[in-house]
């Protein structure tokens, strides 16, 4: 969908600039204890150099600390890591259009060389309006897009595969008849579960598959846990989660009067929050160090969408009972937490999480919950990627790498 310009922490890389981001936070220590309650807030601060990409260890506050090291370096051959360090490549808003269907096939192989254990893709794989929603452009890109990948892909649904269907440009489809068969193509059903990409993320020094489970009556909403990291997969969408919208209070998202779905959106937000809450009942049962949450959806957490005038207000108020569950579990699980969404198109990393009494806060007000981050992924027309190591003895246990690909960097000048 269509967005305004927002003011945000950004981090843009260019493709020979490097820009290096630490977030302060806190987590738990390599013995997997909760840590204590943060005493100190720290405000994330940038750093540039023109050279090559550099580390920034800043002096940690109680607890873990993300940080993120961009890295301008289209190609590397894998350095080895300690056994206990790994890294998830984390991508989104792919192949979205014509100019993607050129370039994803450059991300694509560069995560194949990478040496990641498996990628989170935050959904969108076709465009809000180029693409329409015929029966064939689905297996078609489950055939040419995610069963190019490797390893694993865990995938969260867009809303431009679904929701978004209703648009006459998009060829005025009903989005229940949509959203069934991306249930159908890219998830299966109990008992036929579908694998995405050309292998499975098995346990550590096995052959045995990662256990993944499913919601019985939403397939695609998933959750596993993997050398610690508990992962959490809703189904949030953007186009304010199919909703129902007026067009008077605020904006359609189909071209037009009315839009969304209150009954399905009343159901599966239910349903959301209940596997949010189930995700992380299952970290603390699997004594995870760390919980990343996937999303398509920009849930509009420093309150800008919706403070839009009309006609470009956006009922982003569908998203608050997601935001809620968040905070509440994130406050419960002092360890990290990490939020994954696209939606956007451009890189950001940011700690938008603050909270009074237990209630979200937007923008400066209330107190930082400092055991939140989130990053939200490159995609449509920046075709790049992220990788995020893992690393449980470090007191930093996520680090974010952003990766330009070479043959997709734009030409400037």
């Amino acid at each position: 969908m269509t967005k305004l310009p927002m003011k945000r922490i950004r981090i843009t890389t260019a493709a020979f600039a490097v820009v290096a981001l630490s977030l302060v936070g806190v987590a738990a220590n390599a013995a997997n204890k909760p840590a204590p309650k943060p005493t100190t807030t720290a405000k994330p601060t940038t750093t540039a150099k023109p050279t090559t990409p550099t580390k920034t260890t800043p002096t940690p506050a109680p607890g873990a600390t993300p940080s993120a090291t961009p890295s301008s370096a289209p190609t590397a051959t894998p350095t080895p890591a300690p056994s206990n360090v790994f890294s998830i490549a984390l991508i989104g808003d792919m192949p979205y259009d014509a100019l993607g269907l050129t370039q994803a096939p450059n991300v694509i192989n560069e995560i194949n060389a990478s040496g990641v254990d498996f990628t989170l893709f935050g959904g969108d794989t076709m465009s809000g309006k180029g693409d329409k929603c015929t029966d064939e452009a689905y297996p078609a890109l489950k055939t040419n897009f995610f069963n190019k990948f490797g390893k694993q892909i865990f995938y969260t649904v867009g809303d431009n595969e679904w929701v978004d269907c209703d648009r006459p440009v998009k060829g005025a489809y009903d989005p229940a008849t949509r959203l069934a068969l991306v249930r159908s193509t890219f998830f299966g059903s109990a008992g036929s579960y579908v694998n995405l990409g050309t292998s499975t993320l098995n346990n550590p020094g096995t052959t045995t598959p990662v256990t993944v489970l499913h919601d019985t009556t939403y397939p695609e909403m998933q959750m596993f846990t993997y050398k610690g990291i508990t992962v959490i997969i809703p189904h949030i969408p953007g186009s304010a989660n199919n909703s129902a919208v007026d067009g008077v209070k605020c904006k359609t998202y189909n071209d037009l009067a009315k839009d969304g779905d209150a009954a399905e959106f009343a159901a599966r937000d239910a349903a959301n929050v209940a596997w949010i809450n189930k995700g992380f009942g299952k970290a603390y049962s699997d004594n995870a160090i760390g919980v990343i949450v996937l999303t398509q959806a920009n849930m509009d957490w420093e309150g800008y969408l919706a403070g839009q005038a009309m006609p470009n207000t956006e009922c982003t108020s569908a998203y608050d009972a997601d935001k809620q569950a968040l905070l509440t579990n994130t406050i419960q699980f002092k360890k990290p937490v990490l939020l994954q969404n696209g939606d956007e198109h451009w890189f950001q990393l940011d700690m938008p999480m603050n909270e009074t009494a237990g209630k979200l806060v937007q923008r400066d007000k209330g107190s930082l919950v400092e055991n939140f981050t989130r990053v939200q992924t490159f995609g449509s027309a920046f075709n790049h990627w992220v990788e995020l190591v893992v690393d449980p003895s470090s007191a930093n246990l996520w680090t974010f790498k952003t990766h330009i690909v070479k043959a997709n960097v734009a030409t400037h000048g």
